[in-house]
C-alpha cells in the first residue's frame, strides 16, 4: 500500500512544472510562517498561489495543510482556548460547509474560480472593515457559517471570526481561532469529498507540501518577536488582492471565450 502511494506521488508531482512545485512550496512555508506568527495568513497565502498553479490543487489542499497549521497553534496556546464560543461557532460553520459544498457541486470550473477570486477580494475588504461585532451567540453562529462557506469555497474562512474575536486578548485569538479553524477545514474536507471535491490528488500534493508546513511553523517561533503584525497584515491582503484580480480576470475571460 504504501509503495502505491509512494508511485502515485511520484506521478501527481510529475504533472507538476518545477517552478510551479517550488513556488507552492515557497507559499506553503510563508503561509505557516506568518500564521504562526499572527495567528492567521496560511490561506490567504496558500490557497491563491495553489489556485494559479493548479486549480485542482484548491481548495482541498490548502484546506488540508491549514488542519495541521492549526492544531500546532491551539496545542501550543491549548490553555488559552475559548471553548464555549467555538462550539457555538462551529454549529455555524457546518451550515455554511453545507451551502459551499452544494455551490461547488453546482458550478462548473471557470465559474468556480471566477467566485474563488471574488470571495478572496471579498475576504480581504471583510479584514479591513473596521465594523465591531460583540462576542455573542447570534455573532459566532453568523460568522462561523460564514467563516464555513467561504473557507470551503477558497480556504480563506479567518476574516468573519477573525472580527468577532478581534477584541480579546491575543493567546485567546490565537488558540481559539486555530481551534476552530482545524475543526472547521476537517468537516470542509468531509463535505469536499462528500461532493467529489477533494482528491486523491490533493491529499498527495498536501504530503508534498507537509514539509515546508512544518519548516514554516518552526520558524515562525524566531519571528515572533521581531515581526511587525500590521506591515505583515498588510503585505499579505495586499498579495491576496493582486492574485485574485489576476484570478477573476482568467476566469472571466474563460467564460467568455465558452471555455
Amino acid at each position: 500500500m504504501i509503495e502505491g502511494l509512494i508511485t502515485e506521488l511520484h506521478t501527481t508531482l510529475a504533472m507538476v512544472s518545477w517552478q510551479g512545485l517550488l513556488l507552492g512550496t515557497l507559499a506553503v512555508f510563508a503561509g505557516a510562517l506568518i500564521q504562526g506568527a499572527t495567528g492567521i495568513g496560511f490561506g490567504m497565502i496558500a490557497a491563491p498561489v495553489l489556485m494559479m498553479i493548479d486549480p485542482l490543487f484548491v481548495p482541498g489542499t490548502p484546506l488540508a495543510l491549514s488542519v495541521l497549521v492549526s492544531l500546532l497553534i491551539s496545542v501550543r496556546e491549548w490553555r488559552s482556548i475559548d471553548w464555549p464560543g467555538i462550539s457555538t461557532a462551529l454549529a455555524g460553520r457546518v451550515f455554511g460547509t453545507v451551502l459551499a459544498g452544494a455551490t461547488i457541486a453546482a458550478i462548473p470550473g471557470s465559474v468556480f474560480s471566477l467566485v474563488f477570486g471574488v470571495m478572496i477580494i471579498a475576504a480581504v475588504l471583510l479584514s479591513t472593515t473596521g465594523w465591531r461585532a460583540g462576542l455573542s451567540t447570534r455573532s459566532l453562529v453568523l460568522a462561523g457559517a460564514a467563516s464555513g462557506y467561504m473557507g470551503t469555497l477558497t480556504s480563506i474562512g479567518a476574516p468573519p471570526m477573525a472580527l468577532v474575536y478581534q477584541h480579546q486578548a491575543g493567546p485567546v485569538i490565537r488558540a481559539s481561532l486555530a481551534m476552530f479553524f482545524s475543526l472547521g477545514a476537517a468537516i470542509s474536507i468531509v463535505a469536499l469529498a462528500s461532493v467529489g471535491s477533494f482528491t486523491m490528488k490533493q491529499f498527495l500534493i498536501s504530503l508534498a507540501l507537509l514539509p515546508a508546513l512544518i519548516l514554516g511553523f518552526k520558524a515562525s517561533g524566531w519571528m515572533v518577536p521581531k515581526v511587525q503584525d500590521r506591515l505583515v497584515r498588510r503585505s499579505v491582503l495586499a498579495l491576496c488582492v493582486v492574485m485574485a484580480l489576476i484570478l477573476v480576470w482568467r476566469s472571466a475571460a474563460q467564460i467568455m471565450r465558452g471555455v
